[in-house]
């Protein structure tokens, strides 16, 4: 199989049987660590073949793990990949071009990115009550509730 293939073969598993948004973590503010939430961009695969998640973790990096009692209805156990941030848009930016279903949950992902990275979001203040621009926060807030709404259908 060449690279361009097993590209594809993953954008198909991305699709089929992947979970890829923007996660929002309040609890860094419940915490008392910073005073705004924080926003994550992920892939998650779950599914029972063992095998198609190792290809995943090996081309992309990220974690995998064993849930042995994912179903009360089934004795086998259930495999789950997860890659979030940086990783998470790497992988994102070689899968797009080949995605169909979850193509615009990544390019919300990559958004979420661009923005993580632009000057203006590295500027935050002191580490005491780090506060981000709110304009910034509007518009991650936003790429957070667009993959949101479309998960829900």
């Amino acid at each position: 199989m060449t690279k361009k293939q097993q590209i594809i073969y993953l954008a198909g598993l991305v699709d089929g049987e992947g979970y890829v948004g923007v996660k929002k973590n309040n609890s860094v503010v419940r915490g008392g660590y910073c005073k705004n939430p924080t926003y994550h961009e992920i892939i998650q695969i779950r599914m029972i073949d063992e095998r198609a998640i190792a290809i995943f973790k090996k081309v992309f990096g990220g974690n995998y793990y064993k849930e042995t009692e994912h179903s009360k209805y089934s004795k086998r156990p259930l495999y789950c990949y997860k890659a979030t941030d940086l990783m998470a848009a790497n992988a994102l930016k070689i899968l797009l071009p080949y995605l169909l279903i979850k193509k615009q949950e990544a390019l919300f992902c990559l958004a979420l990115r661009k923005s993580k990275q632009s000057k203006l979001a590295k500027r935050r203040g002191s580490s005491v009550g780090r506060q981000m621009n709110k304009r910034i926060l509007n518009y991650r807030d936003g790429l957070w509730k667009k993959c949101k709404l479309l998960h829900k259908y």
